[in-house]
């Protein structure tokens, strides 16, 4: 299994991604986790992270990890979905899927100043969706194991 955690640790709101993947390397999780606080996986370095996935990975199950925006009464919650998810997809980028599973923390609303939203986010609100997508991909990869 692989975890690529997608964030920066610049941005409150977009800072679960890396968040998680320190939380999963701390926690000795038995699978590849790419993408950390010390080391997070953005839009200037993800294509780097898709080519060495496709090398190294291509029989591993992917497991896509970002920060999103979504409906108000979704906020602060945890979506899972088939078929990986599209990172800087609450912008309306139009990048190709990544991974096989998508993991996405609901962190403000998809109207109006998408990235003043990101920027404003509350630290303990984005520390606690963070420490629920660890469960959830913990889980994931102890049923792998």
């Amino acid at each position: 299994m692989v975890f690529v955690c997608i964030g920066t640790p610049r941005i409150i709101g977009d800072s679960v991604g890396p968040r998680v993947g320190s939380m999963l390397k701390k926690a000795g999780v038995q699978a590849f986790v790419y993408g950390t606080l010390e080391k997070p996986i953005t839009a200037l370095n993800l294509h780097l992270y898709r080519k060495m996935i496709a090398t190294y990975h291509r029989s591993d199950i992917v497991v896509a990890i970002d920060a999103t925006m979504g409906d108000i009464a979704d906020i602060g919650t945890v979506k899972l979905t088939d078929g990986g998810l599209r990172p800087a997809g609450a912008f309306r980028n139009r990048s190709a899927k990544l991974g096989d599973i998508g993991i996405m923390a609901i962190v403000g609303e998809k109207e109006g100043d998408m990235l003043l939203q990101l920027k404003v986010a509350d630290e303990q609100f984005v520390a606690t969706l963070a420490e629920d997508v660890c469960r959830i991909a913990e889980t994931a990869a102890a049923g792998i194991a």
